[in-house]
């Protein structure tokens, strides 16, 4: 396995069904933009649309049906690109639709609902994680993949609406079902009723704030501990990469652990690619800040981070409109940050994603990113 130097996330299928790009010409077309891995779906592990339309269009399932990713991974190892195959882990909303019982419940005792295309399930929810555990089997077995990306594999919470100007008290925080709670009490012998969401919370929060953390992080550890031993079983040698939240322990009062338990130096045990989405136009942060937020978790995890950077801006209509983010996000800034990644400690760069580079590809812009991208550390 190589340095993963460039990534590129592969989160739809458009270089196949939109650009209509063979295999050998997509792996050439990453080679060109100096790819050295992917991150990439597949039929094996279809993903559900996010902020990235994934899933298949019903018009599209003609052709879909002639997707061949075993050949797709082939020619990109012939050219020397790692390939890491993902799958959403605390993201599955269809699941979640057959499954309702689930649910995460927030400090609130509210239900989770779906937020734009958002909504997530706790890490403790074996079911899931079973059902995730026989999707990867089959993929790996059939890919034999460098490494497998975990997505979503933290407590839910829409990250991307954790702007600056918002109050950690008011937004949601999981999970506080009975089912949750008699865990935690079952674990720790902490004195916490199990069918008071909003009460639990109340007490946990005075009483025991250090031990509800330290638990949520030890069951996103043993969720992602699970899954890298099933697929060890199937094909040694597969490194573990996971999408790690952008913040800092000090952004709203270490929210990162406490609210999504993502604790990197606990992580690093079972993780070895910490993928950092430092998406600045969606959290309003300048060009600079990528290459900082990811040299502080690869400090903290002492592990392998990589920062991702997103190509075009989002989160602009809808419930996000009038936010704050830029409606632009031009080469001139987006080199700035891929400049700033370069001379940083962060072990390499990773684009999000590959479809907008290919739609960008004859534009001015989008030559000039390529340019930047395929030049990185060389």
């Amino acid at each position: 396995m190589q340095a993963l130097s460039v990534g590129i996330k592969i989160y739809d299928n458009n270089w196949f069904l939109k650009h209509e790009l063979g295999p050998d010409q997509a792996a050439d077309l990453l080679k060109k933009m100096g790819a050295t891995w992917v991150i990439a779906q597949s039929r094996f592990l279809p993903m559900a649309d996010s902020a990235v339309e994934s899933a298949v269009r019903s018009a599209d399932t003609g052709r879909y049906g002639d997707l061949d990713d075993v050949a797709f991974r082939k020619c990109l190892k012939e050219r020397g690109i790692d390939y890491f195959a993902v799958l959403n882990i605390c993201f599955d909303p269809a699941f979640l639709t057959r499954h309702p019982s689930l649910a995460a419940v927030d400090q609130f005792g509210r239900r989770a609902e779906m937020q734009d295309w958002y909504v997530g399930m706790p890490p403790d929810r074996t079911e899931n994680i079973d059902h995730k555990v026989a999707l990867l089997e089959r993929a790996v077995a059939a890919l034999e993949p460098d490494g497998v990306h975990l997505g979503f594999i933290r407590w839910p919470g829409f990250w991307e609406t954790w702007l600056d100007d918002v109050n950690r008290a008011d937004m949601p925080d999981t999970c506080y079902s009975a089912r949750t709670l008699a865990g935690f009490v079952a674990d720790t012998g902490s004195d916490v009723p199990v069918n008071d969401p909003a009460g639990a919370a109340r007490i946990i929060a005075s009483r025991y704030r250090t031990q509800w953390r330290d638990w949520k992080c030890g069951v996103t550890v043993a969720a992602i501990r699970r899954i890298r031993e099933a697929i060890a079983r199937v094909q040694t040698g597969v490194k573990i990469s996971i999408n790690t939240l952008p913040f800092f322990p000090t952004d709203f009062d270490n929210a990162v652990e406490e609210v999504f338990g993502q604790d990197v130096h606990r992580l690093r045990d079972v993780v070895d690619v910490f993928e950092v989405m430092a998406y600045h136009q969606i959290l309003r942060k300048d060009a600079l800040w990528p290459a900082r937020v990811t040299e502080n978790i690869k400090t903290r995890a002492a592990q392998t981070a990589v920062c991702t950077l997103q190509v075009r801006p989002l989160y602009l209509d809808g419930m996000h409109a009038g936010r704050g983010r830029s409606p632009s996000l031009g080469a001139d800034e987006f080199c700035r940050a891929v400049d700033a990644v370069e001379v940083s400690a962060a072990d390499g760069v990773c684009l999000f994603t590959f479809t907008d580079l290919l739609d960008l590809r004859d534009t001015g812009d989008g030559q000039k990113m390529i340019e930047r991208l395929a030049r990185f550390r060389r």
